[in-house]
């Protein structure tokens, strides 16, 4: 798996935009090595303009905010709720230095 490398500034927020299988029963799960540098919480944002047809999902937002300067790696995995310890179906890696 390819690592993703990004940089951002101290209290500035990086948009992670990941395909959602919501309707499958899958979500994104994430994991850092350490919090110390980065703030990462789910984004929830209305589709005001888009017309959503019947069985599809939305895709899912996580927004990464610089805390601290360092460095830090970030894992995100889409799962079904149920399935924590089972395989996931698809992961993103990112390297991210705060500057």
């Amino acid at each position: 798996m390819e690592i993703e490398v990004k940089e951002i500034k101290v209290g500035t927020s990086l948009p992670i935009i990941l395909p959602g299988l919501g309707t499958a029963g899958f979500q994104w799960f994430f994991k850092a090595d350490t919090e110390d540098f980065i703030d990462i919480k789910p984004y929830h944002y209305t589709v005001d303009a888009m017309l959503q047809q019947a069985g599809n999902s939305n895709d899912d937002v996580f927004l990464i905010t610089g805390k601290a300067p360092g460095l830090t790696n970030v894992t995100f995995e889409q799962r079904r709720v149920w399935e924590k310890d089972g395989v996931a179906i698809n992961t993103k890696k990112l390297a991210i230095t705060v500057v």
